[in-house]
């Protein structure tokens, strides 16, 4: 316990260090695009990373397959194992780059059918492209299978201390170029050095930290390697599935309505996906001590744990979404300054917050999901949430525009994502009928409470309108006590209360 304390502290605040600066530079570079080049090159930024990221289903989740298997043997300390399994990663990862490249030169002639109206006259969208795929393939081909074997030691740490470091480089010399150069080829180069970058120091890393690991045995045995082909079936279908709702959105805004919506709604999914990178950052910090209780501990230990960490996570990330519903629109108007055409109306920003509220309701239960390895048994809800929404966003974008697509993802979040993705949960690990009825009703709590808070503190902060800046800080402060206020006053009563806070103040302390 006190091991898994320790490494989930320690990946913690590694990770917000990295959140922190991961929000920041490409923040300041993003905003500096906008400015200088304007809003046509952020569209085709956006574009073209939601291209390949729909590439990247080519890997198919292979290293999340690995890492749950490799807790068992990390446990045992079975060498041997552990060094077969990442021999075979190693094998896959080359051979994945090779589809990725075939696929991305495929898409390369039909890249005009994905854009509606203009695009910038001095930038050659074919070349554009090849530095965005070869950024996405050179991974494959350059260490990046070891960051799972960092990630399942609990080593996350090193992962994103170095993310952190080439992300700090990158960001300063991409506005370096911008400023005294104003190149746009120039500015995407850079990409493809640093990550090249950072797989080097991963790797160095492995290399230092586990010399014992030899990743040239290919000596596995029969039934990892059939439990590990069992979940990597199942994986396929959840990066489908996250594919669709991830990227989609981008092709489909650009095909319909053109590239300053996309810039648009990527402004807004750049504020909405900090936030949440931030509340990632907590659950990605304890996932492998969670694989590592779930192998040792009882169920209902691990089902008490899933409610505390529920609570504490949910009183965050509702704080979280009072804060995007008030501060949102004050601080889009400060960044674009008042260009209208990026700007969304109130209704749109509320569902985007809706949005973020949803989605991150699944991220604690996704802990004892990926960690019991219960993506086989999820395949058919992965693929149904994939399908839905992109018939949906087909359907719902045509008629309603922006508000369609949101929407779209919204619905099939809380029906495929949400509840499907619980039963699965609660019918293959915690299996007890009263402890689904205890975590249904603890969501009911929280989303009431949420909504509650969202509304006093809207109400008072009507009463303050002054200058934009002005504004925006006493908005701030308000969002800072009122909806904590409410929280308390709700929650200190529960026994999930007193029980947390033990628990954050061991953590603290660790």
């Amino acid at each position: 316990m006190e091991s898994r304390l320790s490494n989930s502290k320690r990946n913690l605040y590694s990770g917000l260090i990295k959140q922190m600066i991961s929000i920041l530079l490409p923040f300041l570079n993003r905003t500096a695009v906008l400015y200088l080049m304007g809003d046509l090159y952020c569209g085709l930024g956006s574009l073209f990373s939601s291209i390949l990221q729909v590439l990247s289903l080519a890997e198919l989740g292979f290293s999340a397959a690995v890492i749950y298997i490799l807790y068992k043997p990390i446990a045992e300390e079975d060498w041997d194992e552990v060094s077969a399994i990442m021999h075979y990663l190693k094998k896959t990862y080359r051979n994945v780059g090779l589809i990725v490249v075939a696929i991305g030169l495929i898409i390369l002639p039909f890249l005009k059918q994905l854009i509606t109206g203009d695009v910038p006259s001095d930038i050659n969208i074919y070349i554009l492209y090849l530095i965005y795929l070869v950024n996405s393939v050179i991974s494959y081909f350059c260490f990046a299978y070891k960051n799972a074997l960092l990630t399942a030691m609990q080593r996350n740490d090193i992962v994103t201390g170095y993310y952190s470091i080439t992300t700090i480089f990158s960001g300063i010399a991409q506005l370096v170029v911008l400023l005294m150069l104003r190149n746009y080829y120039l500015y995407i180069c850079i990409l493809p050095i640093v990550t090249v970058m950072n797989n080097l120091l991963c790797n160095r890393a492995t290399k230092r930290l586990f010399p014992h690991i030899n990743y040239d045995n290919t000596n596995m045995q029969l039934e990892t390697k059939k439990e590990l082909t069992k979940q990597i079936k199942g994986i396929i279908f959840l990066k489908v599935g996250d594919v669709a709702r991830n990227s989609f959105d981008n092709i489909i805004l650009s095909s319909l309505l053109g590239l300053t919506v996309v810039t648009a709604y990527n402004n807004y999914y750049y504020i909405f996906w900090a936030v949440y990178g931030v509340s990632l950052v907590i659950v990605q910090a304890i996932q492998a001590s969670v694989g590592n209780s779930i192998v040792t501990e009882t169920v209902e230990k691990n089902f008490i744990d899933l409610r505390k960490f529920t609570f504490v996570y949910t009183w965050f990330t509702g704080w979280c979404t009072v804060c995007m519903v008030i501060l949102f629109q004050p601080f889009m108007n400060l960044w674009v300054r008042g260009n209208k055409q990026l700007i969304f109306t109130n209704f749109n920003m509320v569902l985007f917050c809706v949005y973020f509220y949803a989605l991150t309701m699944n991220n604690t239960r996704n802990m004892y999901l990926n960690g019991r390895g219960l993506y086989w048994e999820c395949r058919l809800w992965y693929l149904v949430e994939a399908l839905a929404n992109l018939i949906l966003n087909v359907i719902l974008g045509k008629l309603f525009g922006i508000s369609g697509i949101i929407i779209a993802t919204i619905i099939t979040i809380l029906l495929f994502n949400f509840f499907m993705r619980n039963e699965i949960l609660f019918t293959q690990y915690f299996k007890v009928k009263d402890f689904k009825k205890g975590f249904y009703k603890d969501h009911q709590i929280y989303v009431c409470v949420t909504a509650i808070a969202c509304i006093l503190t809207n109400m008072i902060c009507k009463f303050y309108v002054f200058n934009d800046v002005v504004t925006f800080l006493c908005k701030g402060l308000i969002c800072l006590i009122v909806p904590n206020v409410v929280f308390w006053l709700f929650y200190h009563h529960l026994s999930f209360y007193k029980e947390s806070k033990t628990l954050l103040k061991e953590f603290i302390h660790r």
